[in-house]
């Protein structure tokens, strides 16, 4: 009866396939967004106003917006499937792995939809104008994404924290692994000062922690094969 139970709670590692797909694609898909958001102009200095309705007065531009919120929103949901993978591997760990995890999703998914709602409208209405009046609009949209950013950053900071524990005590995930992901954690706490590169380390962290996945179930794979020769 105990061993069945201990055999049940442990993660079938050629499960993680697939979750590992999805983490190297969600992460790649992250860094496309974030840098296509690079783009976006400087709402900081004084002719904010002026440089926004320029910016998306562009087709161009107006594209990218419908461009970045795809690659981030489809980041998000695969990044979901991945953290599936990561929570079977998080044992008693697991609620905070899924707790930070969602909450980084959901506020992934609030700035991707706040910093590019304008220029989306824009392209679309036929009604909608772009000038000094709306641009205020816009200004408040993108300040909406920043504290979102920041908001999930927040929550991939309890994420990665918890797999750290899990990397030190457990050895469940392989411990560069989880430094890398407390270095990613440790950063991302410092909020405003920092929301300009963590979401790229984070998504260099999942790539890692995918191509991981995938190579586990390979080699699980494998040993299954030639055990049932």
């Amino acid at each position: 009866m105990t061993a069945s139970a201990s055999q049940s709670t442990e993660p079938a590692p050629h499960r993680d396939l697939w979750p590992g797909v999805a983490g190297l694609l969600a992460g790649g898909l992250l860094i496309a967004g974030y840098v296509l958001a690079w783009r976006m102009p400087d709402i900081e200095e004084q002719d904010a106003i002026s440089k926004v309705v320029s910016f998306h007065r562009k087709e161009s531009n107006q594209a990218l917006s419908e461009t970045s919120v795809l690659l981030l929103l489809a980041a998000a949901l695969l990044f979901m499937f991945f953290l599936v993978a990561l929570s079977r591997r998080a044992g008693n760990r697991s609620h905070l792995v899924l707790v930070g995890g969602t909450v980084f999703t959901v506020f992934l998914m609030v700035s991707a939809l706040a910093g590019n709602t304008f220029g989306i409208t824009a392209s679309h209405s036929e009604v909608f104008r772009i000038g000094p009046e709306t641009a205020l609009m816009a200004i408040l949209l993108m300040d909406i994404a920043y504290g979102a950013t920041i908001a999930a950053m927040t929550g991939a900071a309890v994420m990665l924290f918890a797999i750290w524990r899990v990397a030190r005590d457990t050895g469940a995930v392989p411990l560069r692994l989880g430094w890398f992901g407390l270095a990613v954690a440790v950063l991302s706490l410092a909020g405003p000062f920092s929301v300009w590169f963590t979401p790229l380390l984070l998504a260099l962290w999942m790539i890692a922690a995918g191509v991981i996945l995938i190579a586990t179930a390979r080699r699980a794979r494998t040993v299954m094969r030639r055990s049932a020769t």
